[in-house]
């Protein structure tokens, strides 16, 4: 064996003590080493096929070779590995062995530079890495899923927020329109309250011209100024000239044939009547 490949001395002083303590009882003919697994490694016999002899120095030997035996399996198969040391006598078994050997921490393969494991992995301390990773996966999970619901929580506010300031926009534009309606509707209603003063204005006004020669006559004592109509007919006119056009419509329904025939008769009569006085002076 090189420097750079030890064996483990727990492991040699725990095979010698062994042997020592299993070589003292009954005669022990044959050692065999065999992997956990139940693979043969090695098997010893004593000399011309008797048992070992229990002397310091022949415990020395074979427990050196087991040792050995069982470094250079581990080194080839690598990692930590388990093997069993069975003594036999007479067919029997006489005691058992169980070593563990770590062929990592003895140097093999290693490259300059690599680290050294100064403990190996064991399957306790796997599981609490395995456990740890699971939570922190676990962690990360639900640190991943809030950071989630907390950017669409945020999302559902911020369009919320829109949406409100949407219908306040909404709701302003509506009353705005209703606004414009209304005063469209108002200065319509100027409009037209104007138009019925004007014509009323010129309602007056010409029957204020139509009356006024009849008025100045009638204070003058004598014919003063020509009379262009008679004041029956001009209110007759009046009348007729303020009845609108649905108000006319309407006569149609409320009077009935024989009035509106007099009715027309009457208008007819009276401006033949005025005609003819105009013609006669």
């Amino acid at each position: 064996m090189s420097n750079d490949l030890e064996r483990d001395s727990a492991s040699y002083d725990r095979i010698r003590k062994w042997l020592a303590r299993t070589l003292e009882g009954e005669g022990v003919d044959r050692l065999v080493i065999r992997h956990d697994t139940g693979a043969e490694v090695a098997a010893m016999r004593g000399e011309e096929g008797g048992p070992f002899e229990s002397k310091d120095g022949i415990v020395d030997e074979l427990a050196t070779a087991i040792a050995d035996r069982v470094f250079e399996d581990a080194i080839g198969l690598g990692g930590v590995q388990r093997y069993i040391v069975t003594a036999y006598g007479r067919d029997k078994v006489v005691a058992r062995l169980t070593l563990r050997e770590n062929a990592d921490a003895s140097g093999a393969d290693r490259q300059p530079g690599d680290p050294i494991d100064s403990e190996p992995p064991t399957e306790r301390g796997l599981l609490t890495q395995t456990m740890r990773h699971l939570e922190i996966s676990e962690r990360t999970h639900a640190t991943v899923v809030a950071n989630i619901f907390a950017m669409q929580s945020r999302m559902l506010r911020e369009k919320d927020e829109r949406i409100a300031h949407l219908e306040d926009r909404h709701w302003e534009t509506v009353i705005a329109a209703e606004q414009l309606v209304s005063d469209h509707h108002r200065r319509q209603l100027e409009n037209r309250a104007a138009d019925q003063k004007a014509e009323a204005m010129r309602e007056v006004v010409g029957t204020f011209l139509q009356l006024a020669p009849t008025a100045i006559n009638k204070i003058a004592g004598r014919r003063v100024l020509p009379e262009k109509t008679s004041p029956a007919l001009v209110g007759l006119r009046a009348l007729v000239g303020t009845l609108k056009p649905e108000q006319l419509e309407a006569l149609k329904f409320v009077l009935t044939p024989a009035q509106l025939e007099n009715f027309s008769e009457i208008v007819t009569s009276e401006v033949a009547d005025e005609e003819n006085k105009t013609a006669s002076r």
